[in-house]
């Protein structure tokens, strides 16, 4: 059987061909390797990322490869087998620009952040501003807030450079997050003043009533009473009652605005009950302070322990309603003692008990007398 050259010459024409794009596809990956690796390694960022350019490098090495096989078996005629490699191609190539444009947003966003960055700190160093920061503890203010507006501006060019990718399934939840983080950012940024200015303002008040209760002496009276010590003055118990009435106030109003509702009850809740404390605690002080000041002023002994209890208990009595007891239970309570007390003195003095009256009253006449 004799073989046709006209049948045998395109396969032979092909089989050359295929053969020179595999030589300029090899030497072409090669090149694009070198020309890669010392692109990036010009890059002074980059001179100490030994792998990063070589592996960029070996990526587009293989990618060209890829090419050159896929240009091959067309050559070949295997268009059968090409095929595949050809869509996938496509789509990436569909994808190179919206890449290209990512990369591009990301760089120059990059670097506009960077200038902001710095710009607000050079803004804070003219005006002097720094001082007031180091006063409130804040060594670097202009740094720290360089690096807000950095952050803030970068937030914008991520979702920016995801919305250029186009690729809903992996871009539409990140976008939705980064979104919500913005839209948040107002409100935490209210809730952290509000609360700056309610624990300043508290801060402020505690102070002052401190200084007034040293300046009264009520210390003093505080120590006679058993609630002050040296190793805690009722001064300092006075400062932190208000500073932590105002911690929880700034808390529950700064969760109001960051519309963590849960949270907002809870420490509202704590506000209230501290709030009633604080008042409680002023009543019994009043009561326990108005009884050391009556007993003192009594010359009987016995008449005074029971005017300073009776203030006590009538202090209590008041206090009770601010920390949960039923009012109506107190009035029981206090009709039921009165009306006790009332009967055990009517049945003393009517059952033989009156020898001991008769004496106890002619005492209280004589240490009258005696005091005139």
């Amino acid at each position: 059987m004799e073989l046709n050259a006209g049948v045998i010459m395109p396969y032979v024409v092909a089989a050359i061909k295929a053969v020179v794009i595999a030589v300029i596809g090899y030497v072409a990956a090669l090149i694009g390797r070198k020309i890669t690796v010392k692109i990036l390694e010009s890059f002074e960022s980059l001179k100490k990322q030994e792998e990063f350019p070589r592996s960029a490098g070996n990526l587009v090495y293989y990618l060209i490869l890829l090419i050159t096989v896929v240009a091959v078996l067309e050559a070949l005629g295997l268009k059968y087998v090409t095929q595949p490699f050809l869509d996938l191609l496509n789509k990436v190539a569909s994808y190179i620009p919206n890449i290209v444009g990512a990369a591009v947003i990301l760089v120059v966003g990059v670097f506009l952040a960077k200038i902001a960055k710095e710009f607000v700190n050079s803004l804070i160093e003219t005006f002097q501003i720094e001082e007031l920061g180091k006063k409130y503890g804040i060594e670097d203010l202009g740094g720290a807030l360089g690096n807000i507006v950095y952050i803030f501006i970068l937030l914008f060019v991520v979702i920016a450079a995801l919305n250029a990718l186009q690729i809903n399934a992996i871009t539409a939840p990140a976008v939705s997050m980064l979104t919500a983080i913005l839209k948040a950012i107002p409100r935490i940024v209210a809730a952290i003043i509000v609360f700056g200015i309610i624990f300043y303002v508290g801060k402020v008040i505690a102070e002052v009533t401190a200084k007034v209760v040293d300046e009264l002496n009520i210390d003093e009276i505080a120590k006679e009473i058993g609630i002050s010590s040296d190793k805690l003055k009722f001064s300092d118990l006075v400062r932190y009652a208000i500073l932590t009435f105002a911690v929880l106030l700034g808390l529950s109003q700064a969760f109001h605005y960051l519309r963590a509702e849960a949270l907002y009850q809870i420490t509202y809740e704590f506000t209230v009950v501290a709030f009633k404390l604080v008042v409680a605690s002023v009543i019994l002080f009043v009561g326990a302070y108005l009884g050391n000041l009556f007993e003192k002023k009594v010359e009987n002994e016995t008449l005074g322990v029971v005017i300073k209890f009776a203030f006590i208990t009538a202090a209590v009595f008041i206090a009770l309603p601010y920390v949960g007891v039923s009012p109506q239970i107190i009035e029981i309570v206090v009709l039921s003692v009165c009306f006790g007390v009332g009967l055990a003195f009517a049945l003393a003095f009517g059952l033989g008990g009156r020898e001991v009256a008769a004496e106890i009253l002619r005492k209280l006449v004589n240490s009258d007398k005696k005091g005139e």
